[in-house]
């Protein structure tokens, strides 16, 4: 299996409730958030103090990338290319697509292409000592 098959295949290997400590291929750590209706949501403890990891996402072979920055506020965008469909990840501070080039801010903005469109975004809210990462109906 290749660099790029094993990164697909990260998410699925994170099966039930809890997190997953395994560091992706760029270097965020994959987290197993909790889903409640439509919701994802994680622990800060479970970050750690993270900056950056991604999450598996209950209805995509793709992650959601979740970020934090240095202001404090949260972002979340699904970690899919809308050129071709390959998981981008982190490399300093952009997302870059290994499949093609395409280059996005942290927070999901187009960069560079070929992609035309930047990622899809999710509204992010800390709800006490949780961030919320609304998926259902959330995406823009």
């Amino acid at each position: 299996m290749d660099r790029r098959g094993f990164c697909r295949t990260l998410p699925a290997l994170a099966v039930g409730v809890g997190t997953l400590g395994t560091a992706a291929c760029g270097g965020a750590a994959y987290l197993v958030p909790r889903s409640v209706g439509g919701r994802l949501v994680v622990s800060t403890a479970d970050l750690a103090g993270a900056t950056a990891v991604f999450l598996t996402h209950p209805s995509s072979d793709r992650p959601i990338f979740l970020h934090r920055a240095a202001s404090g506020e949260w972002s979340a965008v699904h970690a899919r290319c809308t050129h071709r469909g390959c998981q981008p990840e982190p490399v300093g501070e952009r997302l870059v697509c290994p499949c093609h080039g395409s280059e996005f801010e942290l927070d999901g903005a187009l960069l560079e292409g070929p992609a035309a469109t930047g990622l899809t975004r999710y509204p992010v809210a800390v709800d006490g000592t949780d961030v919320v990462v609304t998926v259902a109906g959330g995406g823009s």
